[in-house]
């Protein structure tokens, strides 16, 4: 590919692991995972900074924290409490509720995704920037819920349930250099988001 400028990858918010310190930033350590899934994708930034070392390809990792929205993974928690909610079947809370996510639009996501496409990290040594791709404002995950009953005219069966291996209580993203650097800020506010989500589902899934 002998006119590739840029290689823009997608990383997770899981990297941060075990991290206490809140909210989370480029700059901490990230090497304490507590998933298979976060080490692997710690693992990608790894690979990716070597080869752009190694081979001078610019590459941007976006760190995308809790994405929501129409057309999403049917195994993500917000998609399988609609399914559960519109099915009339529980909706299984871990850790009692008590997490907290920075459930994050896919609108906004993708403007994020399109921006750094644009902005390759040219003249750094090695030639690859990490950014985070959140909404900087946690929600309690009972709130998210009955956010999203609302949106669905629907109250969901809820059953509560110990924390899951490899979970983490909360995530909350420090899009200050995604600001500065991309000019990145989110516009969705859950609220909204989850309405949007809601109709689409329910057009989807033929429910009227």
């Amino acid at each position: 590919l002998p006119g590739l400028r840029h290689l823009v990858y997608a990383s997770s918010s899981s990297v941060y692991g075990a991290n206490q310190k809140v909210p989370f930033a480029v700059q901490d350590r990230c090497d304490a995972p507590v998933s298979l899934y976060a080490a692997t994708k710690r693992a990608d930034e790894l690979l990716s900074e070597a080869y752009a070392r190694l081979y001078g390809i610019a590459q941007t990792g976006l760190r995308f924290f809790t994405v929501y929205g129409p057309w999403g993974r049917p195994d993500m928690a917000y998609y399988s409490f609609a399914d559960a909610i519109a099915a009339g079947r529980p909706v299984t809370l871990y850790n009692h509720g008590h997490m907290r996510r920075d459930f994050t639009f896919i609108d906004d996501v993708v403007d994020g995704v399109l921006r750094a496409l644009d902005r390759p990290p040219d003249g750094l040594a090695p030639p690859h920037r990490i950014y985070n791709l959140g909404n900087d404002q946690p929600v309690e995950l009972l709130d998210f819920v009955r956010a999203l009953e609302t949106a669905m005219g629907a109250r969901a069966d809820i059953r509560m349930a110990e924390m899951q291996p490899g979970d983490v209580e909360q995530t909350w993203a420090d899009i200050t250099t995604t600001r500065e650097e991309l000019g990145w800020a989110p516009r969705t506010p859950v609220a909204e988001g989850l309405r949007r989500f809601a109709a689409w589902h329910r057009e989807y899934h033929g429910r009227g």
